[in-house]
């Protein structure tokens, strides 16, 4: 690390910057005077920034539900349900410094002409020559603009310019509009056979429909699109059950074993959990151009392999002939059917429950999280122009098979 110490307080000269930590400097000033408030609505001048909306009314939501249950023989309920929510008002970033839909390229041709005149450089209005007068009347502003690098370049990209807000360099964000919006529509059902000789099952089946306008198809739009939302899955089943070996004492065989058969064949426990969903859709950039017909035909694979995980054909793969600056999206964000790899998994314990002596007691258990030991693999790559395009090249953070054993002993 360099640091740029006054001569008369350089540690190299043996001499502390304790001693004097604001020393004279060329101009007869010892530090800079903070600005604190005086520089108005000057302060974000020439800078990007997010801000807040403290006006912004709080989000809503209502939800309704509709649920029958009926018990089928002694142990065993089935329960069938419907529930839908609905929420708005929900807050969502939208860009403030927008360049108007009318300069953009549009169609799958790439558009160099567009680029080239709006990334062009022009005169900069906002050069510190034309605000000279500040230098007299608004100092500290004058000081505070004439470090910063969109007031002292003689030139301006042209885009710049055309947006609103041209002032404001780099970006303006509202980070609270209220139109963001959800909606969920779901059917639940349920299998339970609760416990009894020594046997019991949770099953459960979630099939859902969840969508929002949680983005902005394009910079300009001031109302936000609507798509499948990868918050929740099509379909999930889950499922929990526990079984207890009907050996030893107690139990249906061998009742009448004696202390050290019991000990063997008795107090042996089996309980496994199954869970399943598809994973999340895939995101595309916004400077994919796809030329086939029907972009239903990108989720046909005859033989799904992580080095084709979807059709790949029809998309443009040469950088050079593809989107520019300035082309607005033409390809959608997400499309049904094409999706990351699915959660598929088994976990399973066997445990063993010994009867030392009347209070005390020991149980010893194995586990096993991921029992097939499968691998779930990550997104393949959605950029067309990469190698790996519709590649799968890395697996995800799931635990691929994990073994543990316990003993606990109680008294």
């Amino acid at each position: 690390q360099n640091w740029n110490f006054p001569v008369a307080a350089n540690p190299n000269n043996g001499k502390s910057p304790l001693l004097d930590p604001f020393p004279v400097r060329a101009d007869g000033s010892r530090f800079d005077v903070p600005t604190g408030n005086a520089l108005g609505l000057m302060a974000k001048a020439g800078r990007g920034f997010g801000f807040t909306d403290f006006n912004q009314p709080h989000p809503r939501q209502q939800r309704w539900q509709l649920g029958l249950q009926r018990q089928v023989g002694k142990s065993w309920v089935v329960e069938a349900g419907y529930a839908g929510s609905y929420s708005d008002k929900i807050s969502i970033g939208m860009k403030q410094d927008y360049l108007p839909e009318q300069y953009w390229a549009s169609g799958t041709t790439r558009n160099d002409a567009i680029a080239n005149n709006l990334n062009a450089n022009v005169t900069n209005p906002f050069l510190l020559r034309n605000f000279a007068s500040l230098q007299q009347t608004s100092p500290l502003i004058y000081q505070d603009i004439s470090t910063n690098g969109f007031f002292t370049s003689p030139t301006i990209r042209k885009h710049q310019l055309l947006r609103e807000f041209p002032q404001n360099n780099n970006g303006l964000t509202n980070n609270t509009v209220p139109v963001s919006y959800t909606r969920s529509d779901e059917f639940q059902l349920q299998v339970t056979k609760r416990f009894s000789q020594g046997f019991n099952l949770n099953a459960g089946y979630t099939a859902m429909n969840l969508r929002e306008a949680d983005f902005f198809y394009y910079e300009w739009d001031r109302t936000p699109t609507e798509r499948p939302s990868n918050d929740g899955r099509p379909h999930r089943i889950v499922a929990s059950s526990i079984f207890e070996l009907p050996f030893g004492k107690g139990k249906r065989f061998l009742n009448s074993a004696g202390r050290l058969t019991n000990t063997a064949i008795g107090g042996w426990q089996l309980s496994a959990t199954y869970e399943y969903q598809p994973g999340p859709l895939l995101d595309w950039g916004a400077t994919t151009f796809y030329y086939g017909s029907d972009q239903a035909n990108i989720a046909n694979v005859s033989n799904r392999t992580y080095d084709t995980w979807f059709n790949t054909a029809d998309f443009e793969g040469t950088a050079a002939r593809g989107a520019n600056s300035f082309h607005r999206r033409v390809f959608p964000t997400r499309i049904e059917g094409i999706r990351r790899d699915m959660t598929n998994q088994w976990n399973a314990n066997v445990s063993k429950n010994i009867v030392i002596t009347e209070r005390a007691k020991m149980q010893l258990r194995l586990d096993a999280l991921n029992l097939t030991n499968r691998s779930q693999m990550a997104s393949p790559s959605t950029d067309t122009f990469s190698g790996n395009f519709g590649r799968v090249t890395a697996q995800t953070a799931a635990t691929n098979r994990w073994i543990q054993v316990q003993a606990r002993l109680t008294f």
